[in-house]
């Protein structure tokens, strides 16, 4: 039977898991009704698939649990929605819906191949006896995280506004990492990769509210240029 601290931690680990799962379907929905990916960088999004593949990769590899091999794949799948949108609805390089559908195809194509090389690669490095192999996958996908922030925090700097980005997103995303390290904390064994992947990600988070805060609460909103050269609040 079950110990308290067994149920806990999967209960805790399993709203983990759902929140880091569907994060993005906020900001897919406020792009799609808003039909405008501005203020969002693609980068950010096409960071954090890449980061997604290492985390498949490294599950699959370590034979983790089904929901958490499922996890990094749906976040993968909507961070690439994610980068799509900010191509096809970006007003200077506007896509037609052919041209994006097309490219959606080859890149989901190319991504899934980098998984499988990943993958291949990790495993041909621990039956090598590699030093370090495992740890590089695991830590590659966290660090490809974190930096998926930074052109995002330069976009808040430069316009001194939280713009586009969905705070529903951003909250589900730090619930996800708080639920993950409440379930950490009732394990046997302490992961220290995994705790520092939940940290990494709430930290960033933090960051956007605080940007949020600072600029779109406290300061207010501020006037930006449009295309035609009006100002707009």
């Amino acid at each position: 039977m079950p110990t308290a601290k067994v149920i806990l931690e999967n209960v805790f680990g399993m709203l983990g898991i759902i929140f880091w799962s569907f994060q993005l379907l906020p900001q897919i929905i406020d792009n799609y009704k808003a039909k405008t990916t501005k203020g969002l960088s693609p980068i950010m999004f096409l960071l954090w698939t890449l980061a997604a593949l290492g985390f498949g990769s490294y599950s699959i590899v370590e034979d983790l649990s089904v929901p958490i091999i499922i996890q990094p794949h749906v976040f993968g799948l909507f961070s690439t929605i994610c980068f799509l949108q900010c191509l096809y609805y970006d007003r200077k390089a506007r896509w037609s819906m052919n041209h994006t559908i097309l490219i959606s195809f080859l890149l989901l194509i190319s991504l899934a191949g980098m998984e499988v090389g990943a993958y291949y690669g990790t495993r041909a490095g621990l039956r090598h006896s590699v030093p370090g192999t495992i740890h590089a996958a695991g830590i590659i996908p966290v660090v490809l995280l974190g930096l998926g922030f930074l052109p995002q925090y330069v976009n808040f700097l430069q316009h001194h506004t939280v713009q586009g980005v969905s705070m529903v997103f951003i909250s589900a995303d730090a619930a996800g990492s708080v639920f993950s390290l409440i379930s950490l904390a009732f394990r046997e064994a302490f992961d220290l990769l995994a705790a520092l992947n939940y940290v990494i990600v709430l930290v960033c988070d933090l960051i956007v509210i605080g940007f949020y805060i600072y600029y779109n609460r406290f300061k207010g909103p501020t006037q930006t240029p449009t295309d035609d050269g009006e100002q707009r609040t």
